[in-house]
């Protein structure tokens, strides 16, 4: 390959990368805290959610019980729906890192310290302990955590995020994709987007920061619970995007060392040329 060809190679491999500023793979969920295919049931009292609260169905609990710092909206709309199943199917498609099919998270060794990723559970996934998501200070960290059937947290659990950089409501991904059921045991301390195939139960106390809890279809029930998404369509999805056609979600980007690297050999390139352009000039 010739040192042209070089330079033309790194402009194009810079110009492939896609945007930070790509739109969330969310769509019109994005302003959504809590979303549900069904109807949304709170019990008990005490339930705050940042950011709107949606059903296809009905929203049942006593007025008083729980506070929303969006809108609250009843709706027939099948946009949330379509764009729920897209980032839903998207996610379920990414190429895996990893199967932990048969571990525990927080518990079981290989599953207790997890590096940015997709992980897959060919059926179910449990969490146990404290799992804990290591963005070893990269710069767009994203997991991915595919699971077949459901997902269950025992009381008490947690996810934690650890060494991050920079801000993290704009650089990081989390996302649970989840084929039928999710379950929160109480108290269970969570992060991320929960995008659940059918219904989402929470246990007593149970919260999500950093995230969203969505189902396509059926049911979600809520009891005492923080639900806090960090802010409208933020999407928390790190470097995830959607395609031009909003099917497929593409890689995270590159980290900014990956950028510094293109940048130095497309100078490098260019100043050969260069040179050599102007050694063919004094020899003419």
């Amino acid at each position: 390959m010739n040192i042209k060809n070089l330079a033309l190679l790194a402009v194009g491999s810079l110009l492939c990368f896609p945007s930070a500023h790509a739109q969330s793979i969310l769509g019109s969920t994005g302003s959504y805290g809590v979303m549900a295919g069904g109807t949304v049931t709170i019990n008990g009292s005490g339930t705050t959610i940042n950011g709107d609260l949606g059903s296809i169905g009905v929203i049942a609990g006593p007025g008083g019980n729980y506070t929303v710092t969006g809108g609250s909206h009843v709706t027939t709309s099948t946009q949330n729906q379509t764009d729920f199943t897209k980032a839903f199917n998207g996610l379920a498609a990414m190429t895996q890192t990893a199967n932990l099919t048969g571990l525990i998270l927080g518990t079981t060794a290989g599953a207790v310290t997890l590096t940015p990723g997709v992980y897959n559970f060919d059926s179910t996934a449990q969490l146990t302990g404290t799992l804990i998501l290591d963005a070893q200070n990269q710069s767009n960290a994203a997991w991915v955590f595919q699971i077949g059937s459901t997902l269950t947290t025992a009381a008490t659990s947690a996810v934690t995020l650890v060494n991050t950089t920079g801000d993290s409501v704009a650089n990081y991904g989390l996302f649970w994709q989840v084929g039928s059921t999710t379950a929160f045991g109480a108290g269970t301390a969570f992060k991320g987007n929960v995008l659940s195939g059918t219904t989402i139960t929470f246990g007593t106390g149970a919260a999500i920061s950093q995230g969203r809890a969505m189902t396509g279809s059926n049911t979600m029930t809520l009891d005492g619970n923080q639900i806090d998404f960090i802010a409208a369509n933020s999407g928390y999805s790190g470097g995830l995007t959607y395609d031009g056609g909003g099917n497929i979600v593409a890689a995270a980007i590159p980290e900014p060392s990956t950028y510094a690297l293109f940048a130095g050999l497309l100078t490098l390139a260019l100043v050969v040329v260069r040179r050599r352009s102007a050694g063919a000039a004094v020899g003419a």
